[in-house]
């Protein structure tokens, strides 16, 4: 027998064996394939930096940038941006356990310095958001105190108990001698001034208790305690026995370290413009370039030092613009002229 296939004529033989034939005893089997596998739902990751390589740090840096647009950001202030103001690369990685790029730690400065540089209305949205920011500030330590107000209610109070300040030289400071230090710069020369007020000191005699007085001929009872005059002498400091309004350069009176008297003027002329000519003894240690380099040198060290002793009566230093450092230099000599500027005449032949 044969079956026609299109248009072929195959035998009854050849197509039971390639076609498939139900048997009229089997059953179809209506179980799910995938009843036996253990599927469950899959937990959605809390951020989307978990798909990046980082996820500690994009986190971090999503969370800072998301409180500088919720308010708008004021003038741009070049001191928030500075990288000795925030955490250390280095310290960032240890405390997050990951590695961080110059470039990463770059760009989380910048987002510090916006979130830095806002103006927030609400005063404890603005606690908030300082207490926050400190973590990321350089060497601080976090500490908190508790305390009660005058309602009986507690408060904690944060506050910094990381290393010690670092005195800002440029500036001036306080030492713990109790000397105003600052230190200056003039082309090539640095110069170092210690500024101490000159305080005369008065004796004053205190009795501490007061004895019956006494005639030469009456003899003295043994046992009376016997009351002598003390002289006490307060707040003597230890330059006393200096002169007053002395200048000392490098272990040498003014007078011998500058021989030109423009240059002594110039040590001086801030205390000429404070009004405190004698006023303050000054020590100082000069180095590098020429007399009248380390004269102006000298100049702003002394200038600086003085005004960081008493911000408001030394206003005329600032205002003279003493407290500047002068940037000016001698111009470099350029190939193919004798100086600077200055060029050989020109000869035609």
């Amino acid at each position: 027998m044969f079956v026609l296939l299109r248009g072929r004529t195959l035998p009854t033989a050849a197509v039971s064996t390639r076609l498939p034939v139900r048997l009229a005893s089997t059953q179809m089997t209506t179980s799910n394939p995938f009843a036996n596998l253990d599927i469950r739902p899959v937990k959605r990751p809390d951020t989307a930096a978990y798909f990046t390589r980082k996820p500690k740090f994009y986190d971090l840096l999503s969370a800072i940038s998301n409180l500088s647009r919720q308010h708008p950001l004021p003038r741009f202030n070049e001191a928030n941006y500075k990288r000795g103001k925030w955490i250390p690369r280095a310290e960032l990685q240890t405390k997050l356990d990951i590695k961080i790029s110059p470039r990463e730690h770059e760009l989380l400065i910048r987002r510090l310095g916006d979130v830095s540089n806002l103006r927030i209305a609400d005063p404890a949205e603005r606690e908030t958001v300082a207490l926050y920011l400190n973590q990321f500030r350089r060497g601080y330590v976090h500490a908190e105190t508790v305390t009660k107000d005058e309602n009986g209610e507690t408060k904690v109070l944060d506050h910094n108990v990381g290393g010690k300040k670092k005195n800002n030289g440029r500036r001036g400071f306080l030492d713990h001698l109790g000397r105003w230090h600052a230190f200056g710069r003039r082309k090539e020369a640095t110069a170092f001034a210690w500024v101490v007020p000159v305080e005369t000191p008065e004796a004053t005699e205190q009795v501490t208790e007061q004895a019956p007085r006494v005639s030469d001929d009456l003899e003295l009872d043994p046992e009376l305690p016997i009351v002598e005059s003390v002289k006490i002498i307060d707040n003597v400091p230890a330059h006393a026995h200096l002169p007053m309004g002395d200048v000392i350069v490098n272990g040498k009176p003014l007078a011998e370290y500058f021989f030109h008297g423009t240059d002594r003027d110039s040590v001086l002329f801030p205390f000429q413009v404070a009004n405190k000519v004698g006023q303050y003894n000054v020590f100082l240690r000069v180095s590098g370039g020429g007399r009248t380099g380390q004269a102006e040198a000298c100049q702003l060290a002394v200038a600086r030092a003085l005004y960081m002793s008493d911000r408001k009566a030394h206003v005329p230093v600032r205002e003279a613009g003493l407290l500047r450092t002068d940037g000016r230099a001698v111009e470099r000599k350029k190939t193919g002229k004798p100086k600077a500027r200055k060029s050989y005449t020109w000869v035609k032949r």
